[in-house]
């Protein structure tokens, strides 16, 4: 991706389809830049560029825009993305929502760490997509699990998006397919914990669903109403 001056697309616009109609995310008119249906009142027309791809970033000589709000505290020049919408200048980190960029909680660009699937770290704390995880009290040693990326773990607990996984055993957990997880006494699917699992006979069945020797379970739900007998496995 590339910043591109928006005086160098056709029709000094940047359209794009949506739903069956189309958008003019931005355009030049009577000697201003606008975004959608409002006018940046001071923005430099001749230095104005847009970052492809992303509907809502844009710069001038002076300033970073989103939308039409002028982002004053945010260094023009060493503004970058980073990914999964986090971008970052020489001073902050930050996250991008469809109507703002917002600095990170940490406010320190100096020690942010992205790792992708929406993880991401500074000295202060760990976040996913933005929000911090709470939990997370030793954010620098956050990590993900390889080829499990929804998954992440720190020196302490394992994580699925932003939530903990209570009570799992570091050394003995491992991830399983479908979001199913477990340790040496649990079984988890996301971040949620299996009531009343028998581990020794547990067993990933298809999709969301799993069983023991006593139970039947869709997600982390007991099915009352299904024998582990009768279940068809191959289903």
């Amino acid at each position: 991706m590339k910043w591109k001056k928006l005086t160098e697309f056709p029709e000094q616009k940047v359209t794009k389809p949506s739903y069956g109609s189309s958008i003019t995310y931005w355009k030049v008119e009577n000697g201003k830049v606008w975004h959608q249906w409002k006018k940046l009142m001071k923005a430099d027309i001749e230095t104005f560029e847009v970052y492809e791809d992303n509907d809502f970033i844009a710069r001038d000589k002076d300033f970073v825009y989103h939308g039409w709000t002028k982002l004053a505290k945010v260094d023009r020049d060493s503004f970058q993305e980073v990914g999964d919408s986090y971008w970052k200048d020489k001073n902050h980190a930050y996250m991008e929502y469809e109507t703002s960029l917002k600095p990170l909680k940490g406010l320190d660009a100096a020690s942010f760490n992205y790792l992708g699937n929406g993880y991401a770290f500074d000295q202060n704390f760990a976040y996913y997509y933005g929000k911090v995880i709470k939990s997370c009290t030793q954010p620098t040693t956050l990590e993900l699990i390889p080829k499990h990326k929804t998954f992440a773990k720190d020196a302490e607990q394992v994580f699925y998006e932003s939530a903990a996984r209570k009570g799992a055993d570091l050394k003995s957990w491992k991830p399983l397919k479908n979001g199913f997880s477990k340790d040496e006494k649990r079984v988890y699917f996301d971040a949620r914990k299996l009531p009343k699992v028998d581990i020794e006979t547990w067993e990933h069945l298809h999709r969301a669903y799993s069983n023991d020797k006593n139970r039947v379970y869709c997600m982390n739900q007991i099915q009352p109403d299904k024998s582990p007998a009768e279940w068809d496995k191959k289903r």
